[in-house]
C-alpha cells in the first residue's frame, strides 16, 4: 500500500512560488527562442487524480486545431514526467517563425529535432530552477515526441498514455506560456511520482 504524502495550503503556496521562479526561467528561454514577449500565467500546483489528467487532455485538445506533445522523464531525488505541449500552429508556421530554412518545413526529421530542442531547453530551465531552490539533484532523460502535428481530435490516444501505476493520485505542476504576437501557446505539465513526494516535502520543509 502506497502512503500518499500530504501538503498543507502553506506548503502548496510555497511550491507555487518556487514553480513561478522556474517558469520565469523557462519563459525567458522561450522568449529567446521565438524572439517575442512571453506571457506567463500563475502556475497551478495541486494533488490530482487520473480524471484531472484526462480533463487536461481534453482542455488541450480544445485550444488548438494542431498540437505537438513532447514527454520527458526526470530521475534523481525526485522523479516524474514533464509533458510539454505546443499549440496554435502547424509546423510550417513554426519553422517560419523560428527563422529556419524553408526546406526544414517539409523535413520531418528536422522538424522533430527542433521540437525536442525547444522542449528540452524549457524543461531544463523550469525543472533545474525548481531543483536548485530545493537543493535536490535531478537528471532529465531524453525527450520523446508522442504527438507530432496532430489534429486535436486525435489526441485522446496520446496524452498521458502512460499513467502512474502506483496510484491514481499525483502532485501536478501546470505551467502555461502564451506568445500573443504569434498566437502560440505552450503548456508544461509536470507530474511527480507518489514515491517522490516524501523527498519533496522534506526538502520543502528544510527550505521553509
Amino acid at each position: 500500500m502506497v502512503i500518499i504524502e500530504t501538503f498543507t495550503d502553506y506548503q502548496i503556496d510555497a511550491l507555487k512560488e518556487l514553480a513561478n521562479i522556474g517558469m520565469g526561467r523557462a519563459g525567458a528561454k522561450l522568449s529567446e527562442v521565438f524572439e517575442h514577449r512571453v506571457t506567463l500565467n500563475v502556475p497551478n500546483v495541486a494533488m490530482v487524480d487520473a480524471d484531472k489528467l484526462d480533463s487536461l487532455a481534453r482542455k488541450a485538445e480544445s485550444n488548438s486545431p494542431i498540437i505537438n506533445i513532447i514527454q520527458q522523464a526526470f530521475i534523481g531525488d525526485i522523479e516524474g514526467r514533464s509533458t510539454f505541449i505546443i499549440g496554435g500552429h502547424n509546423f510550417t508556421d513554426l519553422v517560419e517563425i523560428l527563422g529556419y530554412e524553408e526546406s526544414d518545413a517539409v523535413d520531418e526529421r528536422r522538424q522533430k529535432e527542433m521540437l525536442l530542442d525547444i522542449s528540452n531547453a524549457v524543461n531544463s530551465a523550469c525543472l533545474s530552477g525548481l531543483a536548485e531552490q530545493l537543493t535536490l539533484d535531478i537528471e532529465l532523460t531524453n525527450p520523446s515526441i508522442i504527438a507530432f502535428n496532430k489534429e486535436n481530435i486525435e489526441l485522446k490516444d496520446f496524452f498521458f498514455k502512460q499513467k502512474d501505476q502506483q496510484t491514481h493520485q499525483t502532485l501536478l505542476f501546470e505551467i502555461k506560456f502564451f506568445i500573443k504576437d504569434i498566437d502560440l501557446y505552450c503548456d508544461n505539465i509536470i507530474s511527480l511520482k507518489i514515491s517522490s513526494l516524501k523527498n519533496l516535502r522534506v526538502a520543502l520543509e528544510r527550505l521553509l
